[in-house]
């Protein structure tokens, strides 16, 4: 009976730990966290934005009516004028088709359409950024979760050898400096677990607020990720990246929308070409209707300088978008080659720090061994496991620092 009440009991422990996976978190976050569903609703702002360019091109309908309760109207007559006050009233309808621009309309909505391709790879962007913002808020989880583990060892061990020091000192074999130090060994290690447990809290916290739902106590995670060894080739590829990255081919649009825009300024000089039609009815002391249909030419004569403005400043953003591009790819190249120098540099960290994490180990076990027999002191234990926690949580530090630039390394790539 026993025997069944344990595999029940480890049966529903199995059942609530849930799995809590890398890509599960990516799909809440990119489902519900509002920096990702804004520039949805933008990608929509702009898809809207290119339909007002194109209304330009369909014909322009207004209706109108005025009324006029008191009125007065001037009548010539026998070489004299004569008023007379009344009310009236009109209506009419007008109609204007824009014929030809100049392309100055076409220009704007190449320009438009090019700033919804824009705020579609700016919503990729900010899918690609959150990403990399889960994984490491992901990573940073399972780096406190294995450092509080590393704690609560440590503590563990350290109350485990306060209590063999006080044995110990009652048979006379160890003095009471051995017992007070190891307590004060205790409560440091309690102060630092204290810590972890915090810092674990938070990154807990961080992560529930980037899915958008709490995480249970027994929920377990990918913990292998931290160790894994595989850095794909292809985010280390400089002209991959390149190619890639989703803020430079921004950048690219930008300045193609820019230089859209500045034709289609050129072309306001120019005027435009628009055909006219218009009804009215007048009921004005007497009643009559009018009739236009007709062809409409416009140029800008004088505006000021407006015109002239607008087309200098159209062209100053399309070197200023030309000269951004090429900031950013600068940066981004850069931050590629600074990346692939820590990776270098951390791969070898993380040998160092295994094989040291190792060794202490192994040392840490033979200086308890020998302290319980008298042949080491109490100093001796207390920094083999000083060095053994250090090279543990060393190897943790290089593992999240490998994860860090990895995971920026296929954010850069747009992966």
């Amino acid at each position: 009976m026993k025997k069944i009440t344990i595999l029940l009991t480890i049966g529903l422990v199995g059942l609530h730990a849930e799995l809590l996976t890398l890509g599960s978190c990516i799909d809440k976050a990119l489902q519900t966290h509002p920096d990702v569903r804004a520039f949805m609703l933008k990608v929509k702002e702009q898809h809207e934005g290119v339909k007002v360019q194109k209304g330009a091109w369909r014909p322009q309908v207004s209706a109108y009516a005025e009324y006029d309760p008191q009125r007065t109207y001037v009548i010539p007559q026998n070489g004299q004028f004569h008023t007379i006050d009344d009310n009236g009233w009109t209506a009419g309808i007008s109609v204007t088709q824009k014929i030809f621009d100049f392309s100055k309309t076409s220009h704007t909505i190449e320009s438009s359409k090019i700033k919804h391709e824009i705020s579609a790879l700016s919503f990729e962007e900010a899918k690609a950024l959150m990403r990399y913002r889960i994984r490491i808020a992901y990573a940073q989880l399972l780096v406190q979760k294995a450092s509080l583990t590393a704690r609560e060892k440590d503590l563990d061990a350290k109350k485990a050898l306060y209590e063999q020091a006080k044995a110990l000192v009652e048979q006379g074999l160890k003095t009471r400096a051995d017992e007070s130090r190891f307590l004060s060994a205790v409560r440091q290690a309690e102060d630092a677990l204290a810590m972890a447990r915090a810092a674990y809290k938070k990154a807990k916290i961080s992560l529930e607020l980037y899915i958008g739902e709490p995480i249970a106590e027994s929920t377990t995670f990918e913990e292998g990720l931290l160790s894994e060894k595989t850095v794909p080739a292809i985010v280390t590829d400089e002209k991959r990246v390149l190619e890639n990255n989703l803020q430079l081919q921004i950048a690219k649009k930008s300045e193609d929308a820019s230089h859209e825009l500045y034709k289609s300024k050129l072309a306001e000089h120019y005027g435009s070409l628009d055909i006219v039609a218009e009804a009215k009815h007048f009921d004005e002391l007497s009643r009559y209707d009018t009739t236009l249909l007709g062809i409409r030419y416009a140029v800008p004569i004088y505006s000021g300088g407006r015109l002239s403005a607008q087309a200098q400043q159209a062209k100053i953003s399309t070197m200023v978008a030309d000269e951004e591009k090429e900031s950013k790819r600068r940066a981004i190249l850069e931050e590629v080659k600074a990346l692939q120098a820590d990776l270098e540099e951390v791969k070898k960290r993380i040998e160092a720090r295994r094989s040291q994490t190792v060794s202490a180990e192994e040392t840490k076990v033979l200086i308890e061994a020998r302290y319980e027999e008298g042949l080491s002191t109490y100093m001796e234990v207390l920094d083999a496991e000083a060095v053994w926690l250090d090279a543990k949580l060393g190897l943790l530090d290089a593992f999240y620092t490998r994860l860090d630039r990895l995971y920026r390394l296929e954010y850069l790539n747009a992966k």
